[in-house]
Order: C-alpha cells, then structure tokens, then sequence
C-alpha cells in the first residue's frame, strides 16, 4: 500500500470517529437535559403532593374539630331542653297556683276576720293590763281589714304580730304607771304584773291591790306581801338582779 492511500484511510477513520464522537455526545447531553427535565417535573410533583398532604391534614383535623364541636353543641342542646322543661313545669305550676289565687283570697280575708275576732274576745277575757295598747293594736287591725288597697300578705302579717305580742305578756315580769278608778275618780297609780298570774297595783295610802278575774274585779291585798310585791317591781325595772320570787295570788293568804 503506499503511503497516500495509507494516509487517506487513516484521515477517513478519523472523520469517521469524530463524527461518530460528536452525535454520541450530542445524545447523551439530550439524555442529561431530559433527565435534569424529569428531575425538575417530579421535584414539582413532589412539592404539590406535599402540599395537597398538607391540605387533606388541615381539612382533617378541621372536620375532626368539627364533630368535638357538634358533639358539644348537641350536649348543650339536651341540656337546654332538660332546662326549658323544668321552667315549663315552674310555669304551669304557677299557672295553677295563680288560678287558686282568687279562691284563696276569698277564703283568706274571712278566716282572718274571724283572728281579729278571737284576739277581742280574748283581749276583753283576759286580765285587764295595759288594755288601751292593747285595744289600740286591735283597732288598728280592723281599720287595716276594712281597707280595700292594704294586701292580704300586709294583714295577715300585722295579726300573727299582734298574737306573737300577746303570746309574749305570759312570759314577762313588767312595772308600769297606768290610770285607774280609785273612788270613782281616775288615778295614775304604779302596777306590777307578773305574766297572767298577778297584777297588782298600790294606790295613793300604799295601800295594796290585786285584780281577781273570777270575780272581774281589784280586791285587797295584804300587807304580808308588800316587801315581795317591792322586790319583784325593782326585778321589773331592773334595779335588783332576777330572783325567784312569791307572786301573790287573788284571795292569797301569806303563812308567816
């Protein structure tokens, strides 16, 4: 072979790799940029999968947040009803209650002119102390029945304190200055009562008195008593500490 054609294969075989070389590279940097393209695609994929995670999460715990709150509300709603049922039975019954209102009055007002009634007749009975308080009190209760603007509640108040006041005199040991008949002329003189059981009074010669409910009438008391009848007034006007006492009786005759 000579050296020309030697020469011409070898400057053949070189085109021939270098083209061959150019077209490979030429593939394999596409291949890279189409494999740099799918990277990117799926970086991206990935990104919006993550963030559409993160949305089904924020929609989940919203729906969860959603049943607690459901199941509070509907709590709440059970108990509401419970409550209205009971206002609704608080309602009825003060509906009944309203209804016996007029029948309770009609019935009231009688049965407590019928209090006033016995209180009198017990007042007019009973041992005659202090008696124009006493009247007074009960006056003042009619006037208080006969009035068309004073409650029922307000009446009926004012009596059971007129019988708690009279309740209360059983239990007291009083002095008091009071007018009497003395010779048919009226006289201020000092009284002591020791509850219902005595009342006694001295007049102007210290001469000594005791009210006799058998007979509705004062009787004499005897001297003997005196200095028992002084001790208990000074207990009454609380100048002596309280002691037991002899409280003389009507028609008492003191063993010396």
């Amino acid at each position: 072979m000579t050296k020309l054609k030697l020469m011409t294969r070898i400057s053949v075989a070189a085109l021939a790799v270098a083209a061959f070389g150019g077209a490979a590279q030429a593939q394999l940097s596409s291949a890279i940029k189409t494999a740099e393209r799918s990277t990117a695609s799926g970086a991206a994929a990935q990104a919006r999968i993550d963030r559409i995670d993160d949305q089904v999460g924020d929609v989940v715990r919203e729906y969860r947040a959603a049943l607690q709150e459901k199941d509070t509300v509907a709590l709440n709603v059970e108990q509401q009803k419970i409550f209205l049922k009971s206002q609704q039975n608080e309602v009825e019954s003060l509906r009944s209650q309203i209804d016996r209102v007029g029948d309770i009055q009609a019935q009231l007002l009688p049965m407590m002119l019928r209090m006033i009634g016995s209180l009198e007749a017990f007042v007019a009975s009973d041992v005659p102390f202090q008696m124009e308080e006493r009247d007074a009190r009960i006056t003042k209760l009619k006037e208080l029945a006969g009035d068309p603007n004073q409650s029922p509640a307000e009446l009926y108040r004012q009596i059971m304190n007129a019988y708690q006041i009279e309740l209360s005199y059983g239990n007291q040991t009083t002095s008091y200055t009071e007018n009497v008949l003395v010779d048919g002329e009226p006289r201020k003189v000092e009284f002591l009562r020791v509850g219902r059981v005595a009342l006694v009074y001295t007049d102007g010669q210290h001469k000594m008195h005791i009210y006799n409910k058998a007979k509705g009438a004062y009787e004499d008391l005897p001297d003997s008593f005196k200095l028992d009848v002084q001790s208990a007034t000074r207990i009454a006007l609380e100048q002596k500490t309280p002691e037991v006492f002899p409280a003389p009786l009507p028609g008492a005759t003191k063993v010396q």
